[in-house]
């Protein structure tokens, strides 16, 4: 089987969605849908190799904040068009996002670490809507064959791994490969995080340093931020079996994509 992981200079976490089996028959394609951390410090050899992968469209799921502060390297994309949860933004407020947003750094303030880990956890779900319109762009994207498409929010891990899941919950994937898949964050780059999780946090000089942000807490207390813990995950799993039944009913009912759209895109994304 192909490798998962893409090692290219200047981005985290960058992996192929391929190769999952499916329920429906066959496995998800290789080289067409992609999920990353930030794309903000791509080296020359960086931009050179991600060139390569000949990305048609980056959905960037990250706030207004991140993308101005840490802007992406457009110069790896050369013939892709970019979609933003900003430019995407329906029937959600913007002071409703940044309260999601705030949630779990403000848990911070208790000093509890099992607060942060829960106010992480809980946060999960509450990303299917504050996040709908640009997943439901990502979707429309894929089903109308604009790939190889890449995926990203900061680290890769929480925007990007609600994305991730809904994309192969869609495909057929299993729940046990959905969540192998999510977990792939905390067994190959948990060393990195801290580096880039947070709104674009990194060492390059001139940027904000968000360790420096988090200083005045304990290791403990700011771990849950950092880690791709299976309870957040398998709570999205949990809401949306409970809610909806399963992500099918999610996307017909709250992205609003017909049930056609969804054939046409196991049609695009699946293989014998």
């Amino acid at each position: 089987m192909k490798n998962r992981l893409l090692n290219i200079d200047g981005v985290i976490n960058l992996r192929d969605l391929g190769g999952y089996s499916s329920k429906f028959g066959g496995r998800v394609r290789w080289g067409q849908a992609y999920r990353s951390a930030q794309l903000d410090r791509l080296s020359e050899q960086g931009i050179n190799a991600m060139r390569k992968l000949n990305v048609k469209t980056v959905v960037d799921l990250r706030f207004d904040d991140e993308t101005q502060r840490y802007p992406t390297l457009k110069a790896g994309f050369p013939d892709a068009q970019f979609i933003t949860w900003r430019s995407e933004l329906t029937q959600f407020s913007e002071e409703d996002a940044n309260q999601i947003k705030r949630s779990w750094k403000e848990s911070l303030e208790s000093g509890d670490p099992a607060q942060v880990r829960e106010a992480m956890r809980v946060n999960y779900p509450a990303k299917l809507y504050s996040h709908k319109g640009v997943y439901r762009s990502m979707l429309v994207h894929l089903i109308q064959d604009d790939a190889p498409l890449l995926f990203h929010c900061a680290a890769g891990k929480d925007r990007t791994g609600v994305a991730a899941a809904l994309i192969l919950s869609l495909l057929g994937v299993s729940r046990e490969d959905i969540i192998e898949d999510y977990m792939v964050t905390q067994s190959q780059v948990a060393h990195l995080l801290e580096s880039w999780v947070g709104g674009g946090a990194t060492q390059a000089q001139g940027y904000e340093d968000f360790q420096q942000k988090l200083a005045q807490y304990s290791r403990e207390v700011v771990q849950p931020v950092f880690d791709a813990d299976i309870a957040y995950i398998e709570t999205l799993m949990d809401y949306v079996e409970s809610k909806y039944g399963n992500f099918e009913s999610y996307a017909v009912q709250v992205l609003q994509l017909s049930t056609d759209q969804l054939s046409q895109l196991r049609t695009q994304l699946l293989t014998e």
